[in-house]
């Protein structure tokens, strides 16, 4: 699945730590890589590019151990409850490197804080309390920033991914899953954003690796 820039970048500095890198040397690896000293004005190509860099010389991504368990994963599930789409986007946002906590009580105390104010100020302690009106309210609240992010996201990537040689069936593909969006992604849907950004990272990736052979 496609990485936000923001991951990337994440997981970048987490590298340069790991592989005991001093500031020098990391930006001298950003330009003899990329031309670019900063990993802000790299395109997902290029973050990607340094990643891989990274990683053949040792560093190993290892996700981080949580006190708490997290949030259980609803996507097949054939009848999926109010409760099931909140946790199904808390979990796709952290997938996609949006938010730093996808654990149950990392999602509980977002909704806390959110419902808080739909209840008279009183908080609620356990996500199957929520009340339907107060789910449905907290799932288009969580879809919004959802929305904002990969909208955000798209349109940075977009110029990127009509720079490519794209084949001709990858051509039409592109326009059905992103230029018939193009300046407009904020209108779109959770779904039609999350396809936009699966296809652009795979193109971008794979024409990356062709690049580097």
């Amino acid at each position: 699945m496609y990485l936000s820039k923001s991951r990337y970048i994440q997981l970048i500095h987490v590298g340069k730590g790991q592989l005991g890198w001093d500031e020098e040397l990391y930006r001298q690896v950003l330009k003899q890589l990329t031309k670019k000293d900063s990993c802000r004005a790299m395109n997902l190509a290029e973050l990607k590019l340094v990643l891989d860099h990274m990683k053949s010389k040792g560093f190993k991504v290892i996700a981080k151990k949580r006190s708490g368990k997290n949030s259980p994963i609803t996507r097949d599930k054939e009848d999926k409850t109010q409760l099931d789409k909140l946790r199904q986007l808390w979990i796709a946002m952290k997938y996609r490197g949006y938010i730093k906590e996808g654990s149950e009580q990392a999602l509980l105390n977002w909704s806390k804080n959110q419902a808080k104010r739909l209840n008279k100020n009183v908080a609620i302690e356990r996500l199957e309390w929520l009340q339907p009106k107060m789910l449905h309210t907290l799932i288009e609240q969580l879809k919004c920033w959802y929305i904002r992010l990969m909208a955000k996201d798209m349109a940075e990537l977009a110029p990127d991914l009509k720079a490519l040689p794209l084949y001709k069936e990858e051509q039409v593909a592109a326009q059905r899953y992103v230029y018939d969006y193009s300046g407009k992604f904020q209108r779109c849907n959770v779904e039609q954003l999350e396809a936009a950004l699966n296809f652009t990272g795979q193109m971008l990736g794979k024409y990356s690796e062709v690049s580097n052979v």
